[in-house]
């Protein structure tokens, strides 16, 4: 079968009968810092977003019917058009370039929702580059990074989909690569939290003060033991708050590890990184033989910038 690469994106993947897949990873917070709001009610962030090799795939199937179906994890992921961020992504994309709306989205479902990886987003962000490919709309990477903006916060990432400091509302992206192998252990909850919730405790209660500036290029030339002690996350202290069973889990993880557990966005995936594949393969086996009715263990690969995520 012929897997050639497209030039918009080269993680999509076209096959012979014009059907086109992509992953859709999900992404790490490797360390957040978020600001008092600004009058669009918007908080400002300053983040490390990092892919991992953990993900959805979207398929596009060309026909003249416009519908989605969903496969995988399936629960809570409505199939609606207008209810799915994939189909409203599907149908502002196909707005904007003035064509009939077509096709049949595929989406397979790994990535759980509420869990602070941005599976929905992702997704979202792959349809918009594999719509624009399978029906040639001639849309840029640049035309489908302000459309991904209108869909969400940090949709934007995943049209790139590279390792970044991004910034603003998570649209200002500095791509950044690291010095060494990075991997992550993902330890999923079977239950999420509220991302409304998590921002309003963080507005309603008095804040410490916002710790220094991590200095990013530095922090990436760090070993992976360093950057998992350095990194900090100022949701975790309100997604505790609300979800003390989370703060429990996470010191017990803590605790098993030897080492800083980290919550991811705004939970409730919580992650530790590792320097070596075996080492992280090794404390996910751990949780998942002590911690099984807690936590899903999963270990993945962070992406350099120029690694095809998906491969």
């Amino acid at each position: 079968m012929n897997h050639g690469t497209l030039p918009i994106c080269p993680r999509l993947r076209r096959q012979p009968d014009g059907t086109i897949t992509v992953a859709a990873p999900a992404k790490l917070n490797l360390g957040l810092r978020i600001f008092a709001p600004r009058a669009d009610r918007y908080h400002p962030i300053e983040s490390w977003f990092v892919p991992i090799s953990f993900y959805d795939t979207i398929r596009i199937i060309p026909q003249a019917a416009f519908e989605l179906s969903v496969t995988g994890q399936t629960a809570a992921i409505p199939e609606k058009l207008s209810d799915n961020l994939v189909g409203k992504a599907a149908i502002a994309l196909f707005k904007a370039t003035g064509q009939q709306p077509r096709g049949r989205i595929v989406l397979h479902k790994i990535i759980p929702p509420g869990g602070g990886l941005g599976g929905g987003s992702s997704d979202a962000a792959a349809a918009l580059l594999a719509l624009n490919a399978a029906f040639s709309l001639g849309m840029s990477a640049a035309d489908l990074e302000a459309m991904a903006l209108s869909l969400g916060s940090d949709v934007p990432f995943f049209i790139p989909c590279r390792s970044a400091v991004c910034r603003g509302r998570g649209e200002i992206m500095e791509p950044l690569d690291f010095r060494y192998n990075l991997y992550a252990v993902l330890l999923i909850p079977p239950q999420g939290i509220s991302t409304r919730l998590v921002y309003e405790h963080f507005d309603a209660y008095p804040q410490p003060e916002l710790r220094p500036a991590l200095q990013w290029p530095r922090l990436a030339q760090a070993k992976p033991a360093e950057i998992n002690a350095t990194i900090h996350n100022d949701l975790a202290g309100p997604a505790f708050a609300i979800a003390p069973w989370l703060d429990t889990l996470c010191a017990d993880l803590a605790q098993a590890a030897g080492q800083t557990i980290h919550l991811s966005g705004s939970g409730s995936t919580l992650f530790t990184l590792f320097g070596s594949g075996p080492a992280a393969a090794s404390f996910a086996r751990l949780c998942q033989h002590r911690f099984a009715h807690r936590v899903r263990a999963l270990a993945g690969r962070i992406y350099r910038p120029q690694e095809l995520p998906g491969t």
